[in-house]
């Protein structure tokens, strides 16, 4: 993990601004492509750390995120362009992707608008395009991740985990790994939230119809929920994965929205063979 936490932040210059990334690990390229109002120093590095065993891990923060500059895209389309800039900047040819809640929808319209850049996506805690079954993020999610600046241990836990000393634990566990960032970041400005929060609605909704368009993904895909997350529910996992024609699913059992960083070991193994699985 010491890796993780002592890497350098690098930057490099897309449209005219600097987006801040950091690379750890050595193998074929892994973009991660981050939450709402997540940064780079955001992510658990006891997970990031697992999935660099095998992989060269690339975190980023997209436009107007944490210490990239620039203001943020209102659309999800814009943010993966964005990344698909950086992807080329930085030399490579063909990525694997994960995404995680928004960045979950992130990767869904970049592997339908680059896909002859990716070879395998893997979806974590994530949603769909509006369909009669959707379920959206809770009120109660919403009123934590978009109203509450400066969280604390158990604004963490009420997004993130469950709802019990074990979730308590494992969000006090959490934070105390990510706190260990050596190199600082900013945190989200609310000016980004509003354009994310845009980018996120619209997507639903959009009149590109992401619920239907998704059934022409060809690529490999892990999806992953959890029973718990009050963010984007187990059955929208099930969704994605029903769309989805050459996916595979797994749900997690007393774990919630950041069901990875609870489980950094055991998710990043899976992700890991997936991802080695010929």
């Amino acid at each position: 993990m010491n890796e993780v936490i002592n890497s350098e932040i690098k930057f490099a210059n897309i449209k005219n601004e600097n987006i801040a990334h950091r690379i750890i690990g050595d193998g074929k390229p892994l973009v991660l492509f981050n939450r709402f109002r997540g940064t780079i120093n955001d992510w658990d590095p006891a997970f990031i750390a697992r999935l660099a065993k095998k992989n060269k891990v690339i975190v980023f923060d997209n436009l107007g995120v944490g210490n990239s500059s620039g203001t943020s895209p209102n659309s999800i389309e814009g943010m993966a362009e964005i990344a698909s800039d950086l992807i080329t900047h930085l030399g490579f040819d063909k990525v694997n992707v994960l995404g995680w809640s928004m960045g979950g929808l992130v990767v869904q319209a970049f592997v339908l608008n680059y896909p002859e850049i990716v070879e395998k996506a893997v979806l974590v805690g994530t949603g769909l395009g509006a369909s009669e079954n959707t379920e959206y993020p809770t009120e109660r999610f919403l009123d934590v991740a978009t109203k509450v600046y400066d969280m604390k241990p158990e604004h963490h836990q009420t997004v993130f985990f469950t709802d019990d000393q074990k979730g308590l634990n494992a969000a006090n566990e959490s934070l105390s790994r990510i706190s260990k960032y050596v190199s600082k970041v900013i945190p989200t400005q609310p000016e980004t939230w509003i354009a994310q929060g845009t980018a996120t609605k619209n997507y639903f909704f959009s009149e590109k119809n992401y619920y239907e368009k998704i059934k022409s993904i060809a690529h490999p895909v892990l999806i992953a929920g959890a029973k718990e997350d009050i963010a984007f529910s187990g059955k929208n996992s099930f969704l994605l994965y029903q769309q989805i024609p050459n996916s595979q699913l797994i749900l997690y059992s007393n774990a919630a929205h950041g069901f990875h960083h609870q489980l950094p070991d055991d998710f990043g193994g899976l992700v890991e063979r997936f991802l080695a699985k010929l």
